[in-house]
This record gives structure tokens, sequence and C-alpha cells, in this order.
């Protein structure tokens, strides 16, 4: 009975080790994958946010920026997107101390403004 009891707290303990390192996966590279967001020509952007990574961010964002991105008076809500104007904003926040890299292209302003037009790159 010892033995099982064992077992069972290992397993316990191994099921919450691995749920907390898929959340500390989601978390770690903040600043990388704000830089790749926003980085890049109008059609590159366009391109790689359609690829399953820049997907998972998305909902990762709209799922923890305190905002309601779909219009439903819920915030945070499972399955909830950002669009590329939060993920702005959640990205120059506190939840990436060290801002967007490179030369990004400010959603906030038509066209392409990266390569130092906007003065936000700060790599």
């Amino acid at each position: 009975m010892r033995r099982l009891i064992l077992a069972l707290v290992a397993v316990l303990a191994l099921a919450g080790g691995v749920a907390q390192a898929d959340h500390d996966a989601e978390q770690s590279n903040t600043h990388g994958k704000c830089t790749a967001y926003f980085n890049g020509s109008e059609n590159g952007q366009n391109n790689k946010r359609n690829s399953t990574a820049f997907q998972e961010f998305a909902s990762y964002v709209g799922e923890n920026d305190h905002v309601d991105n779909d219009g439903d008076d819920e915030v945070d809500e499972e399955g909830e997107v950002a669009d590329p104007l939060a993920i702005w904003d959640w990205c120059n926040g506190e939840n990436n101390p060290k801002g967007i890299g490179g030369q990004p292209d400010d959603p906030n302003t038509e066209g392409n403004d990266g390569n130092g037009n906007n003065g936000k790159g700060n790599g």
C-alpha cells in the first residue's frame, strides 16, 4: 500500500511538473516571439502569422491580456485570440520587459514602417 501511495504521489508530481513546463515554455522567449511577430515585410508578416506557432501565440496573448478580444464582455477566456493591435500592446507592456526588438512594423500606422522608420526598434 505504501508503494502505491508513493507511486501515486510521484505521478501527480510529474504531471504537475509537465503542466508547469508547458506554461513556462509558452511564456519563455516572449521577446523573441514579439520581435518575430512584428518584423519583416507586410507580406512576410501575413504569411508567418498564419503559421501554427504564431496562431498559438495570438491565442496565448488573447487568453492572458485582460482584454475582451472577441467582444462578448468576457476577458481572457479559453480560445480568445488577440489581433495584431492587442498583441502590439501586450508586447510593449510588462509582459515583455525588453520590448520589441529589431525594426518592428507598428500596426497602429498604415504601411510597413519597419526598418527604423518608427523609432520602435530597441533590439
